[in-house]
């Protein structure tokens, strides 16, 4: 398959991710109210949509008032798209209006590569001797680390797809995550976390794989960021690029991580409650390596909006969205 540049002007329209393997069971396709979650999710944190978020969270009604904010932009910035649609606005865009039109379906995904490395999910890494499944997420001032759930494909109109990884966070409390003297990060992975605020953009992750920490006991796990050496963007070497099935870059892997059950199961026993990530808006696009910048929108912590979407219908398949 030869790479193309992306036909949406977007921030968050990238060419670099190839969703691969058949789109997962109807048990894993997403509510209706995931979808208007991580549709709500894309909004508030694309580069684009800034402009309209900050003018909406100033108007007499909304006051500076992040929670009422949160509950009304989808709606409000999907008026303002459809009555201005005019390029003399610098702000407003035809790829803001699709945007705004919220997504059409959303299809789940198995595995998926992104710069050349292979991100696959939890449930079928553990059937694999490989290990894939591990992320991290940039925050302020805090790392957020996981295992992959599932890979989303929001398909908006004409076709313009954004692609977010659907989580399952640890939890980042001080006695979940401990750091010895050599610089080592012991994850509980018998915990979890943000369990509302499980996306984030496929493009902004860095894997992690995570080896078995001898010392502290079974739960625990040594996160390890890894750096695929060698990878280059297709376009620059002149050459195809892999199917999603090809080999990527993959670790070995490790064992023991709980699974749901176990670990909402420990949540209760241990008083835990559910919180919202401050996720880093940052996106990588080129190179999986590369340090992202710090610079985000404000903290967005509050409900999420209630977005009641007009959606085309679409039966081909178990796992896409339809209303």
């Amino acid at each position: 398959m030869e790479e193309h540049a992306p036909r949406f002007n977007l921030s968050i329209v990238s060419s670099d991710v190839e969703v691969g393997g058949a789109r997962l069971s109807a048990e894993y396709a997403l509510s209706d109210e995931e979808i208007a979650i991580a549709h709500w999710w894309v909004l508030i944190n694309c580069e684009e949509v800034k402009y309209w978020k900050e003018l909406h969270l100033y108007f007499p009604e909304v006051d500076g008032d992040l929670e009422y904010h949160n509950m009304t932009f989808a709606n409000y910035f999907r008026t303002w798209m459809d009555m201005i649609k005019s390029d003399d606005n610098p702000n407003w865009s035809h790829e803001l209006l699709l945007l705004a039109m919220q997504p059409q379906r959303a299809r789940v995904y198995p595995t998926c590569t992104v710069n050349g490395v292979k991100f696959v999910s939890e449930e079928r890494d553990s059937r694999r001797r490989t290990q894939n499944s591990g992320v991290m997420a940039l925050g302020h001032g805090l790392d957020y680390y996981g295992v992959l759930h599932s890979v989303v494909e929001l398909v908006y109109a004409e076709g313009m797809k954004v692609h977010l990884f659907k989580c399952r966070w640890f939890d980042t409390g001080a006695q979940s995550m401990k750091m010895d003297q050599y610089g080592n990060l012991s994850v509980n992975t018998a915990t979890s976390a943000y369990e509302d605020d499980p996306f984030v953009f496929a493009t902004s992750v860095k894997q992690v794989f995570y080896l078995d920490d001898l010392a502290k006991g079974d739960a625990r796990k040594i996160a390890n960021i890894v750096h695929p050496r060698n990878i280059y963007r297709a376009a620059t070497l002149g050459v195809t690029i892999p199917g999603p099935e090809a080999d990527a870059y993959q670790e070995p892997n490790a064992v023991g991580i709980h699974d749901v059950a176990t670990i909402r199961e420990n949540n209760v026993k241990h008083g835990r409650v559910l919180r919202i990530r401050d996720e880093d808006s940052t996106f990588i696009d080129v190179d999986p390596n590369e340090e992202t910048d710090d610079d985000s929108d404000d903290e967005l912590r509050h409900r999420l909006p209630d977005i009641n979407s007009d959606t085309e219908e679409d039966s081909s398949d178990d796992s896409d969205y339809e209303p």
